[in-house]
Parts: structure tokens; sequence; C-alpha cells
């Protein structure tokens, strides 16, 4: 099962799904009872430029070369991802299983992408990559890389979702679920505004956004403080080859650290300084909205190239999705209206416990798993829910 947030696969790694966690409460690194190496063997993959990962050009970046739309968007970013997926599968020939992608937010579009690439679609990206091509097609492991997604609160419909999103915040259930978290009830009609207006997160909105702010410091810091990151990751931070201060002269990072990453000093210390411009561990990419390299609009939020991808990979490739009652980010219950927006109304039906899909292959089901005290971080606050629920999935799945 490989693992990543939107960006870096800081929230993912640090709260509820490897055997170590990070308490809520103070930052701790602890036990995780419900940790997901029951089911799988978990690979946590930090995308282009997010996390530990960075750039290295012959000579170092030169006008930018290294960071402009032009070679930095979210095709190539599902590419790169891809990439660094088959190559830890080549290196560890013995894990034979098959192979389940899992993400948040973001990560929806990643997967999206890295699916259409696998199987062969790659006039749904208007994209071409003769090195992943090739890659792909020397790999051995056939339909056992498309076993299935597993997706957290995440991105899937593209432009459309950008819309449905936005029509979610005024509609009248969204709104008194909100009010009804709220010291005084919300004046208007859109549940967003109002959030807002109370000083609460959109990604979860019973959430203070000084709470909010803290848990995702808390994560970041057991990424950069040693002694929680040799805990949570199981090995020094100095026995990580390329990560010492030595191996990255040559490397860069697009969008440095801001207020809202905690300070370096401590892995600095351990590890080394960096040249100007560079940064250990910074959780975002240059792909998300306020961290652009370059001023730019990105696909995933303005056409639906995303959901014509997205519902044809549901052709051969079986969907678990999160419905975080709390999220107002990216809400499922936006995900059908988007969905008929993008390819009509008639072929989308929900229910209960599903989203159903009409796809060129027949009607495919979406499996819809709703977690009512969580937001948009569902490993972070219902972790023992979301295992068993893979779990199950996994096994009526036929997965062994």
């Amino acid at each position: 099962m490989f693992l990543s947030n939107g960006f870096a696969a800081e929230i993912v790694r640090a709260y509820g799904t490897g055997p170590m966690t990070v308490a809520l409460d103070g930052g701790a690194v602890v036990a995780n009872p419900a940790s997901l190496t029951a089911v799988a063997n978990l690979v946590y993959l930090d995308p282009r430029q997010a996390g530990y990962s960075y750039d290295v050009l012959d000579g170092g970046p030169s006008d930018d070369a290294g960071c402009a739309s032009t070679v930095f968007n979210e095709y190539v970013d599902a590419a790169d991802w891809l990439l660094g997926a088959l190559a830890f599968l080549n290196a560890h020939p013995t894990l034979r299983g098959p192979v389940y992608w899992m993400g948040e937010s973001y990560a929806g579009v990643r997967i999206t992408w890295l699916l259409a690439y696998l199987r062969g679609r790659w006039d749904l990206a208007s994209y071409d990559d003769p090195t992943l091509a090739a890659a792909i097609a020397g790999q051995s492991r056939g339909a056992s890389l498309r076993a299935g997604q597993i997706l957290l609160e995440a991105w899937l419909a593209g432009g459309a979702d950008t819309l449905a999103i936005a029509a979610e915040c005024t509609d009248p259930i969204e709104l008194a679920a909100v009010s009804a978290t709220m010291t005084t009830p919300c004046v208007g009609d859109d549940a967003c505004e109002c959030t807002i207006a109370h000083d609460r997160s959109l990604y979860d909105f019973a959430f203070t956004t000084e709470y909010e702010n803290a848990l995702e410091a808390q994560a970041s810091l057991a990424h950069i403080l040693p002694d929680r990151a040799e805990a949570l990751l199981g090995v020094p931070l100095g026995s990580i080859p390329l990560l010492a201060a030595s191996q990255r002269a040559l490397g860069f990072k697009c969008s440095p650290p801001d207020d809202t990453v905690p300070s370096e000093d401590a892995i600095v210390s351990a590890l080394g300084p960096l040249p100007a411009g560079q940064a250990y561990f910074v959780p975002y990419s240059p792909l998300e909205p306020g961290k652009e390299a370059a001023g730019v609009t990105f696909d995933w939020q303005t056409n639906n190239a995303e959901a014509l991808a997205f519902v044809d990979n549901l052709r051969d490739v079986p969907a678990f999705l999160t419905s975080g009652a709390l999220d107002l980010v990216v809400p499922t219950l936006a995900l059908a209206p988007a969905l008929r927006s993008a390819i009509g109304d008639a072929g989308v039906a929900t229910s209960p416990s599903g989203i159903t899909v009409g796809t060129a292959s027949g009607l495919r089901t979406i499996d819809v798993y709703t977690y009512a005290t969580a937001g948009h971080m569902i490993t972070m606050l219902e972790p023992a829910k979301l295992e068993a629920d893979i779990e199950n999935w996994l096994a009526r799945d036929g997965s062994p």
C-alpha cells in the first residue's frame, strides 16, 4: 500500500496508519493500536518537492528550469511519484502482493493519473512520458499494480469538483450541521463563510483554526525533531541516504518554508546546515494553491479531464472512498454532483453506501465509508474505524 497526502506524506505518516502515531495531545510519538500493517506493507512516498524530497539538476536550477509550470504540474507529479513507486518495487522483488494506492485530498489527482498511466490511457491526460512508459512496460506485475484505490477525502472530479464544493457550502443541511457546532448560530446561507467567520477550520468545522494549525505543526515536528522522527520512522535521520547536508549541495526546493512550518534548527544541528533557500522538510509542494513557484492555476482546479479519467479507471480499479462529515475542503457529498456535471445526470446514482457510475464497461460502484466525527483528516481522528473498514473492504475484494 503506497500512501501520500496531497503534498508530503506528512499527515498519513504521522497520524493513525503505521506502527507509531503522533498523540493529538502534546505531539509525542506513541504506539498505534490501529496500524494498517495488520493488513498490508506500507510505503510512504513523498512526491516531488514535498516532505524530505528535493530536486537535483546538474549545476543546480537555472531560470526556474526545475520549477516552472511547464515542467512541474499534476501530470508530471503523478509520473514522478509512480516512477518512485516502481523503483521501490523493483528494488524489493520479494514483495509480490497486490498494490493499492492510498491518498488524501489532492492525492486523488495523483492516483487518478498514475492509474491512467498504468492502464495505458495516456490520451486521457494528453501527456507523453517515454521514460515512465518504458518503466511500466518493463515491470512484470501486470494487473496487480491496479488492485485498488483507497481515497481519503480526495479530489476526483477536476474543475467540476471546484464548482460542486462551492455549491455544497450553500446546502441547507450542511449549514445546519455547521451552525449546530457554533456557540452562536450562523448568519447567512453559506456554511463555509460561517465556518471562517467563527474562526473554525474548513478541514474540520468542529476545530478552531488555531487547534487545526497546531495538529499540522505536530505532524511537521514529528519529521524534523530528530528524536520524534527516529521514533516515527524507525531509523535515525542521519542514517537516511541522501538526506544529510553533504548530499544536498546541488539540491533545491521550489517553495521555501514559511511561517506555517516549525523551525528546522534541531534537524540542522543534527545533519548540518544547508545552502540558502534549502530546507530538509517542507510539507507542501509548488502544486499547492498559494505555494506555486509560478502564478498559475492548474488543470485539476479548472477542467474536467480528471473526472473523465477517474470514471474510466473505475472500469477495472475498485475504489474505497471516505466521507468525513465535518470536512468542507473536499466534502465527499460534492462528488456525485461533480460527476453528474462532468459525465451527465444519467450516469451517476447514489445510495447510503456508495456512488454508482456508468462507465464504458458498465456500472461500477465507488464504496463510500462515513466517518461521523472526522473532517478532512480521517487517519488522525478515526484510525480504528478506518483500519477495520479497509480490512473488510480488502477481504470482500478478495485480496489476501
